[in-house]
Formats: structure tokens, C-alpha cells, sequence
């Protein structure tokens, strides 16, 4: 199913283009954050977990993976024109990470929630714990540093700070 990255000019959603231009223009680098939501209390603490890292780091952004279609061209597109990857599955099977690998996608940084960080995974509607899901978010975005995947953004931002 790898659909590949493709040149630019040769993108026809003018709203990826646009999408892809702009952040690489303001952040010099940037990383896709992909949350799992899936049909447990640990795929929606996934979800909310991309929109907190999206949030604490200037240069990422939340991606649809789901959009990695070929005939679902724009989305995808501009998941595969960011620098790095980051998948973030609720459980052990880790289908987010295999879909983005499937499409021929390096993934830098995989996290899933009940492996990585020895969380228990229960069908909704159970609710996830906020304070467990900040203390994670912590981790990733130290994890980030870590691998250098900000540096870039911040000296292209010309602020230290982790907001947009």
C-alpha cells in the first residue's frame, strides 16, 4: 500500500501544500504526532496525548493518519512531508505504528500505552486517568528533546519557550 511521498509540484490539495510550506517555513522541522483512538480508555488517552504533545511542542503538529490513502492524497501528503514521525497506540498490537509502516513510513519515536508504560486497557466507556496521561506526555516531550527533533524548530522560532 505505499503510496510515497511526492514532490510539491505535484500534489493537487492545495490546502496540503499550503499546510506543508507554511510550518516547514516557521519550524524549519516538523514532527507528526499520531494518536490512536481506538475502542478503549487507552486509544483515547492516545488521542488526547497527540493533541497535549501538539501542544507542548511548537513544531509539532497532529496528523490523519487514516488519510494515507492514495485516493485521500492531501492529509496524507502532508503526514509524510514532516521530518519525524511519532505513533502513540493504546495497546500492544501498536496498529497505528504498522498502518504508517504499511504506507512506508519511518516511524522515529513508538509508544504504546500499556507496554511502555504498564497501563491496564479497558473497554469503554471507562475513563483514562488525566494525571497518568500528563506524566506520559512529559516522557514523549522528553523523549523529543532528547532526540533532537526540536532543536531545529526553536532556532528557526527564535524562542526557547514550548509554545506556539
Amino acid at each position: 500500500m505505499a503510496m510515497g511521498k511526492k514532490p510539491l509540484n505535484e500534489i493537487k490539495a492545495e490546502s496540503a501544500i499550503k499546510a506543508i510550506t507554511m510550518s516547514h517555513k516557521k519550524f524549519g522541522k516538523t514532527i507528526s504526532v499520531n494518536g490512536c483512538f481506538g475502542s478503549s480508555d487507552l486509544g483515547q488517552m492516545a488521542a488526547a496525548l497527540a493533541i497535549e504533545i501538539r501542544d507542548r511542542v511548537p513544531n509539532a503538529f497532529v496528523r490523519c493518519p487514516y488519510a494515507l490513502y492514495p485516493e485521500v492524497e492531501g492529509p496524507g501528503q502532508t503526514l509524510m512531508h514532516d521530518d519525524y514521525q511519532i505513533t502513540i497506540d493504546g495497546c500492544k498490537d501498536r496498529c497505528l505504528k504498522k498502518t504508517l509502516e504499511k504506507a512506508g513510513i519511518k516511524v522515529d519515536l513508538s509508544y504504546a500505552l500499556d507496554e511502555d508504560f504498564g497501563l491496564d486497557k479497558h473497554p469503554q466507556p471507562a475513563q483514562f486517568d488525566k494525571e497518568d496521561m500528563l506524566k506520559i506526555a512529559v516522557r514523549i516531550q522528553n523523549d523529543i528533546i532528547s532526540k533532537k527533533m526540536l532543536r531545529n524548530a526553536l532556532e528557526d522560532a527564535g524562542s526557547p519557550s514550548f509554545s506556539r
